[in-house]
């Protein structure tokens, strides 16, 4: 049996052609253009799809930024890196386009299930995933299964306040974890605090950490002190066996991984993601396949 997976991320669209065991057998990538609204974002998860579909494909599955009602398939709620995006019923626009069975997610759960078949999150059962790049994502799984809420909204971590009446965050609340940890808080602190040298985005910070830049090896480590007071506040609400650290972030952990272990004294077990950027499209197949085998 093949399917689709789709990643829909502000940036970029990624597709894949993947079979029952997990096996990617094509991929494709497609640019979101996003800025250009709703109808844009829809024409090319289109061209990504098209690229991948043939007879064979059984079903397509979706993880896509943004509050996803997982019963209907409804965008119930983004932000403005996709303008338009809420109230977008993706389920139904592409079941009525390719005529087999669609099951769309988050992307940060995508990503969580796609751990547990094919990367870190094998053998493991309760899970929190912290997936940190733009912005900073979650996901919750309990007993093998993800807690997506009543709202939808359970493992919005991002949005944890981690110090009141601290920076303003888009979400409208002061203090969110994302303002700190997040790739873009990284790169806005440094270019804050320099006020001579404007920072392109998080790597330049950590690879200058790594020439002994004392800024930004202070910057890496108040990185380092708010994840880790996030993980820590967690894992005494949750106390899951393993915490899940992904997203854009990871591709630098040579700078911060040991510190953040040294940190957190081995008060909670943390591993880095497996499958990198694949993780939601790896994790939506497997969505899909399983939706197909109980609908046989």
């Amino acid at each position: 049996m093949k399917v689709i997976g789709v990643d829909i991320g502000g940036t970029k669209i990624l597709g894949g052609l993947i079979d029952e065991r997990g096996n990617l057998l094509e991929e494709t990538l497609v640019y979101t253009k996003a800025h250009l609204g709703r109808e844009k974002i829809l024409e090319n998860l289109f061209i990504a799809i098209d690229k991948l579909i043939d007879k064979d494909v059984k079903g397509i599955g979706i993880g896509s930024a943004g509050r996803i009602n997982f019963k209907e398939g409804i965008v119930e709620y983004a932000t403005d890196n996709l303008p338009g995006w809420t109230g977008c019923n993706l389920k139904q626009l592409l079941e009525d386009r390719y005529k087999i069975p669609v099951i769309a997610d988050n992307d940060v759960n995508a990503a969580v299930i796609g751990e547990m078949w094919q990367g870190a999150g094998r053998g493991y059962k309760d899970i929190v995933m912290i997936a940190i790049g733009t912005g900073v994502g979650g996901a919750i799984v309990y007993n093998g299964e993800v807690i997506r809420g009543r709202n939808w909204s359970a493992g919005e971590i991002g949005h944890m306040i981690l110090y009141p009446k601290g920076r303003q965050c888009n979400c409208g609340q002061r203090g969110c974890l994302e303002q700190y940890v997040s790739g873009t808080a990284i790169a806005r602190t440094y270019s804050e605090v320099s006020k001579e040298k404007k920072i392109a985005g998080a790597e330049e910070v950590f690879l200058l950490a790594e020439k002994g830049d004392k800024m930004a090896l202070e910057i890496v480590n108040d990185f380092v002190n708010s994840l880790s007071i996030a993980i820590l506040s967690l894992k005494n609400l949750l106390d899951p066996e393993i915490f899940i650290i992904g997203g854009g972030v990871i591709g630098a952990k040579r700078v911060w991984w040991d510190k953040l272990k040294k940190t957190l004294e081995n008060r909670a077990s943390i591993t880095p993601a497996q499958l990198e950027n694949k993780a939601t499209m790896v994790g939506a197949a497997k969505l899909i396949v399983d939706y197909l085998g109980k609908n046989d």
